[in-house]
Protein backbone atom coordinates (compact mmCIF):
# COMPACT_ATOMS: atom_id res chain seq x y z
CA UNK A 1 0.00 0.00 0.00
CA UNK A 2 1.40 3.38 -0.94
CA UNK A 3 1.42 6.15 1.65
CA UNK A 4 -1.04 9.01 1.06
CA UNK A 5 0.36 12.03 -0.72
CA UNK A 6 0.71 15.35 1.01
CA UNK A 7 -1.85 18.00 0.04
CA UNK A 8 -0.76 20.32 -2.74
CA UNK A 9 -1.73 24.00 -3.05
CA UNK A 10 -4.47 24.82 -5.55
CA UNK A 11 -2.28 27.50 -7.13
CA UNK A 12 -0.14 24.64 -8.45
CA UNK A 13 -2.94 22.20 -9.19
CA UNK A 14 -5.19 24.46 -11.28
CA UNK A 15 -2.58 25.32 -13.96
CA UNK A 16 -1.35 21.69 -14.02
CA UNK A 17 -4.90 20.42 -14.43
CA UNK A 18 -5.67 22.92 -17.20
CA UNK A 19 -2.48 21.84 -19.01
CA UNK A 20 -3.21 18.13 -18.50
CA UNK A 21 -6.72 18.54 -19.91
CA UNK A 22 -5.43 20.61 -22.83
CA UNK A 23 -7.51 23.60 -21.75
CA UNK A 24 -4.80 26.14 -20.95
CA UNK A 25 -4.40 27.47 -24.48
CA UNK A 26 -8.13 27.37 -25.37
CA UNK A 27 -8.88 29.30 -22.18
CA UNK A 28 -6.32 31.93 -23.14
CA UNK A 29 -7.69 32.08 -26.69
CA UNK A 30 -11.19 32.60 -25.30
CA UNK A 31 -9.90 35.56 -23.31
CA UNK A 32 -8.92 37.39 -26.52
CA UNK A 33 -12.43 38.81 -26.86
CA UNK A 34 -12.31 40.40 -23.42
CA UNK A 35 -8.72 41.61 -23.90
CA UNK A 36 -9.44 43.26 -27.24
CA UNK A 37 -11.03 46.53 -25.98
CA UNK A 38 -8.38 46.82 -23.28
CA UNK A 39 -5.52 46.50 -25.78
CA UNK A 40 -6.91 48.56 -28.68
CA UNK A 41 -8.72 51.24 -26.68
CA UNK A 42 -12.29 52.50 -26.71
CA UNK A 43 -12.36 54.25 -30.09
CA UNK A 44 -11.05 51.22 -31.99
CA UNK A 45 -13.16 48.80 -29.93
CA UNK A 46 -16.31 50.70 -30.98
CA UNK A 47 -15.47 50.04 -34.62
CA UNK A 48 -14.26 46.45 -34.37
CA UNK A 49 -15.39 43.07 -33.03
CA UNK A 50 -13.03 40.17 -32.48
CA UNK A 51 -14.42 36.99 -33.97
CA UNK A 52 -13.26 33.43 -34.44
CA UNK A 53 -9.79 32.34 -33.35
CA UNK A 54 -8.29 29.37 -35.15
CA UNK A 55 -4.75 28.11 -35.63
CA UNK A 56 -3.18 31.24 -34.22
CA UNK A 57 -5.30 33.59 -36.33
CA UNK A 58 -7.91 35.98 -34.93
CA UNK A 59 -10.52 37.30 -37.34
CA UNK A 60 -11.64 40.84 -36.54
CA UNK A 61 -14.71 42.51 -38.05
CA UNK A 62 -14.13 46.20 -38.87
CA UNK A 63 -16.78 48.83 -39.70
CA UNK A 64 -15.12 50.24 -42.83
CA UNK A 65 -12.13 50.02 -45.14
CA UNK A 66 -10.42 53.09 -43.64
CA UNK A 67 -10.23 51.41 -40.23
CA UNK A 68 -9.24 48.13 -41.89
CA UNK A 69 -6.28 49.87 -43.55
CA UNK A 70 -5.25 51.62 -40.32
CA UNK A 71 -5.45 48.44 -38.26
CA UNK A 72 -3.56 46.49 -40.93
CA UNK A 73 -0.65 48.87 -40.49
CA UNK A 74 -0.81 48.37 -36.71
CA UNK A 75 -1.07 44.59 -36.96
CA UNK A 76 2.45 43.76 -35.61
CA UNK A 77 1.95 46.06 -32.60
CA UNK A 78 -1.51 44.64 -31.88
CA UNK A 79 -0.27 41.06 -32.09
CA UNK A 80 2.64 41.85 -29.76
CA UNK A 81 0.37 43.64 -27.25
CA UNK A 82 -2.20 40.83 -27.22
CA UNK A 83 0.46 38.13 -26.85
CA UNK A 84 2.04 40.08 -24.01
CA UNK A 85 -1.30 40.12 -22.20
CA UNK A 86 -1.78 36.40 -22.90
CA UNK A 87 1.67 35.61 -21.53
CA UNK A 88 2.72 33.57 -24.56
CA UNK A 89 2.86 33.93 -28.35
CA UNK A 90 -0.53 32.33 -28.94
CA UNK A 91 -1.64 34.85 -31.57
CA UNK A 92 0.25 34.67 -34.86
CA UNK A 93 -1.95 36.72 -37.20
CA UNK A 94 -4.87 39.12 -37.31
CA UNK A 95 -7.27 38.99 -40.24
CA UNK A 96 -9.42 42.09 -40.69
CA UNK A 97 -12.61 42.10 -42.72
CA UNK A 98 -15.17 44.82 -43.33
CA UNK A 99 -18.54 44.02 -41.82
CA UNK A 100 -21.60 45.98 -40.74
CA UNK A 101 -21.49 46.28 -36.98
CA UNK A 102 -24.05 47.82 -34.67
CA UNK A 103 -22.69 51.10 -33.31
CA UNK A 104 -22.48 50.52 -29.61
CA UNK A 105 -20.34 52.26 -27.10
CA UNK A 106 -17.87 50.18 -25.18
CA UNK A 107 -19.54 49.32 -21.92
CA UNK A 108 -17.95 50.95 -18.91
CA UNK A 109 -16.28 48.64 -16.44
CA UNK A 110 -18.67 47.06 -13.96
CA UNK A 111 -18.90 48.92 -10.68
CA UNK A 112 -16.87 47.29 -7.95
CA UNK A 113 -18.72 44.79 -5.82
CA UNK A 114 -19.49 45.85 -2.30
CA UNK A 115 -16.90 44.60 0.16
CA UNK A 116 -17.62 41.28 1.78
CA UNK A 117 -17.59 40.64 5.48
CA UNK A 118 -14.01 40.01 6.67
CA UNK A 119 -14.40 36.20 7.03
CA UNK A 120 -15.97 35.95 3.55
CA UNK A 121 -13.21 38.10 2.05
CA UNK A 122 -10.59 35.80 3.59
CA UNK A 123 -12.33 32.79 2.07
CA UNK A 124 -12.55 34.51 -1.31
CA UNK A 125 -8.87 35.48 -1.21
CA UNK A 126 -7.90 31.91 -0.31
CA UNK A 127 -9.90 30.45 -3.20
CA UNK A 128 -8.59 32.98 -5.73
CA UNK A 129 -4.91 32.80 -4.74
CA UNK A 130 -4.18 29.82 -7.05
CA UNK A 131 -5.60 31.55 -10.12
CA UNK A 132 -4.24 35.02 -9.48
CA UNK A 133 -3.27 36.73 -12.76
CA UNK A 134 -4.92 34.01 -14.88
CA UNK A 135 -7.58 35.13 -17.40
CA UNK A 136 -10.25 33.18 -15.51
CA UNK A 137 -9.71 35.06 -12.21
CA UNK A 138 -12.37 37.80 -12.71
CA UNK A 139 -15.02 35.24 -13.67
CA UNK A 140 -14.22 32.99 -10.73
CA UNK A 141 -14.25 36.01 -8.43
CA UNK A 142 -17.79 36.96 -9.53
CA UNK A 143 -19.02 33.38 -9.11
CA UNK A 144 -17.49 33.03 -5.66
CA UNK A 145 -18.81 36.44 -4.54
CA UNK A 146 -22.34 35.38 -5.50
CA UNK A 147 -21.96 32.06 -3.71
CA UNK A 148 -20.56 33.69 -0.57
CA UNK A 149 -23.30 36.35 -0.55
CA UNK A 150 -26.02 33.70 -0.21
Amino acid sequence: MTPPRAPRPLRLLVPETLRALGLERPLKAASLESLWPEVVGGEVAERTRPGPFSRGRLTVAVTDSVWLQQLSMLKPRLIAALNERLGEPLLQDLFFRVETLPRTAVSPPAPPSPPLEPPSQLILDAYLAPVQDLPCEPVLCRILRRALAR
